[in-house]
């Protein structure tokens, strides 16, 4: 079996972005009541929350999978706020590939 843990792409060790895609469907469930979701606002929310996770909370494996999955989160809403697919529209240009 391939070793994973320790391995790294494109700088960051899988177990991090392991951790940050098992995060990120419960961090976006958890501020969609407050923030939304797909929005500008909930897009800069996000994204300022992930340097806020860097800066605050320092560094480590939960704080970096944290942050990396609001980051990704974040910018998501920025990108379906910007093409207007937000607040439940059903017109998606990328084909559902966000």
């Amino acid at each position: 079996m391939a070793t994973i843990v320790g391995r790294k792409t494109g700088g960051v060790d899988l177990t991090v972005l392991a951790l940050a895609g098992i995060t990120k469907p419960f961090i976006e469930s958890a501020l969609t009541p407050v923030v939304g979701d797909g929005t500008m606002i909930s897009g800069a929310v996000k994204t300022i929350g992930s340097l806020a996770v860097n800066q605050f909370a320092g560094r480590g494996l939960v704080q970096d999978s944290v942050s990396i999955a609001l980051a990704v989160d974040g910018i998501e809403d920025l990108m379906r706020g910007i093409f207007g697919m937000g607040g439940g529209q059903t017109v998606d240009p990328f084909g559902g590939a966000l």
